[in-house]
């Protein structure tokens, strides 16, 4: 089960081909969906969704026959056999339309507030069909979550640190449950994330850091999506905890600064800091970083030189118990 396509599911409006909504197939989306995977694959027996919906399978072929038709199921072209029966594997597009009914609301709320009623005017009202302010290629201000119509693009992060942040972000979170991490919603997410909070990516990723490291969550196999824990503001409680990677028992922690560690995750991801950071040592009073290794200071200044330099630290080759911790 992925929360993931059940939020997306949700989310998603379904109207036949005469603009009418369509409930049958809702019901049946909002019930597949429990059944997929984090990448929105997902097959289904026709008479365990029956069950599920508490209709005839005649009315659950329908609506999947419906959902294709909207392009809210994709067959993959793969079958899956279930008690002499076949049946085909869909994908769910999770990268497309509303990643959550927040998400919607925000939007629907946005289009008002600029004037779109949602209503295309018909040909025999005399009206050329325009999109707000006459502009039919703009995407709506603010992130909506929303791919544009015909360009089958969505807002995203631009390359920039903040991307590399949430990268980072989901490159940590994968490595204690990759089931829960989702690029297309977590990009979202970040985005409005950041905008609510004020924050910096850095932060943003320190956050994510500590809580990867430190929640025991992880461990009971009870981590939420990523996506839905920035929605929901969870990074709040971590913003003050220093960021660690996640290190194997007995292994050693960075024992200097957290802007340190955060920017290196930033600029070579999370895997660098237990790699690299991890066994270094840390100068406070020349903000030197102590590497284990040559190949460690080798590898530090080339991925994530210019941005310590930026906060005013250096890397160096030395014994790291020798280091100075302050």
């Amino acid at each position: 089960m992925s929360d993931v396509a059940v939020t997306w599911a949700k989310a998603q409006e379904c109207r036949d081909a005469k603009g009418n909504r369509d409930r049958n197939a809702k019901d049946v989306l909002k019930t597949i969906a429990a059944w997929a995977d984090a990448q929105g694959e997902v097959w289904a027996a026709v008479p365990v969704l029956a069950v599920e919906c508490e209709v005839s399978e005649r009315t659950v072929q329908r609506g999947l026959r419906a959902l294709k038709g909207m392009g809210l199921l994709i067959e993959t072209g793969e079958k899956k056999v279930y008690l002499g029966r076949v049946y085909p594997i869909y994908r769910m597009p999770l990268e497309t339309g509303h990643a959550s009914t927040i998400r919607r609301l925000r939007a629907e709320r946005e289009a008002e507030a600029w004037g779109d009623t949602g209503v295309t005017p018909r040909a025999s009202d005399g009206v050329t069909p325009a999109s707000p302010h006459d502009d039919t290629g703009v995407t709506p201000r603010g992130d909506t979550g929303v791919t544009q119509i015909g360009k089958e693009i969505t807002q995203g992060l631009k390359p920039s640190s903040q991307a590399r942040a949430c990268a980072a972000a989901c490159e940590a979170w994968a490595t204690k449950a990759p089931e829960r991490v989702a690029p297309r919603p977590v990009e979202r997410a970040w985005l409005t994330a950041v905008e609510r909070s004020g924050l910096g990516g850095e932060q943003l990723l320190s956050a994510v850091l500590a809580a990867v490291g430190r929640d025991p969550d992880f461990g009971r196999g009870k981590a939420m999506n990523l996506d839905r824990w920035l929605d929901e503001g969870r990074y709040e409680a971590w913003l003050s905890s220093e960021p660690v990677a996640s290190p194997a028992a007995g292994s050693a922690i960075w024992a200097g600064p957290a802007e340190v560690a955060t920017t290196v995750a930033v600029a070579m991801g999370p895997a660098a800091v237990a790699s690299y950071l991890n066994r270094a040592g840390w100068d406070g009073g020349r903000s030197v970083i102590i590497a284990s290794t040559t190949v460690a200071a080798e590898r530090l200044r080339d991925g994530a030189g210019s941005a310590l330099r930026a906060i005013g630290v250096r890397v160096e080759h030395g014994i790291s118990g020798s280091a100075q911790h302050g």
